[in-house]
């Protein structure tokens, strides 16, 4: 009967560690702004994020949630310099947009790696109608991507657009971590490239 309660312990010690979320975060690299230039030219900015991601587990990640937002601020900063960018705290993600001024509000869904699933469990749904659909198994899937909102209040009549950035890097497990870091830092550039991208495009 002992034997057989021990066994028992034995494989329900196995199981939540087979089954235990396995996510991997890195710090991203500073990113490549290239040349200085006059885009947004005194565009007052305000900017507000907020990290949406579920990771239960935090053994493996070596970059805070408020180490990630402020890489992502510091880069729509270097970006355009010169607009003014008003960096607003995580708390201030709801409040009302500012007149005479464009309210940039960025939801971190994702910034990690994990094997097959465990991604996929980690992935935030910021307002409930962020889709990534259904990650490949049995590779290591790195994922970045953002819900992001600009209400542009320049004017008596303010405009507000919506985009979805969700970039999927996967590879063969091969590599180990080392092979999930690259992906990621990968997935995160294209995902930032859009967010840039979307930002400029919206309030040029």
């Amino acid at each position: 009967m002992i034997k057989k309660i021990l066994l028992l312990s034995l494989y329900v010690s196995i199981s939540t560690c087979t089954f235990a979320q396995k996510i991997f975060v890195w710090c991203p690299p500073t990113t490549e702004i290239g040349e200085l230039n006059d885009k947004l030219k005194g565009a007052n900015i305000n900017i507000v994020i907020s990290d949406t991601r579920k990771i239960t587990d935090t053994t493996r990640v070596e970059c805070s949630s408020s180490e990630l937002i402020a890489t992502i601020a510091n880069t729509i900063t270097s970006a355009y310099p010169s607009a003014i960018v008003n960096l607003l705290d995580t708390n201030q993600f709801s409040s009302e947009a500012e007149k005479e001024k464009v309210t940039v509000r960025i939801a971190i869904s994702a910034y990690h790696s994990a094997p097959g699933n465990d991604a996929s469990a980690a992935i935030g749904n910021p307002e409930g109608n962020f889709s990534w659909g259904a990650l490949p198994k049995n590779k290591w899937n790195s994922v970045a991507g953002f819900h992001v909102v600009i209400e542009d209040y320049r004017s008596e009549n303010k405009k507000m657009l919506t985009r979805n950035i969700a970039n999927i890097v996967s590879r063969p497990n091969i590599g180990g971590s080392l092979t999930a870091k690259k992906a990621l830092f990968e997935a995160y550039k294209e995902a930032n490239r859009e967010l840039l991208f979307f930002i400029e495009n919206t309030l040029q």
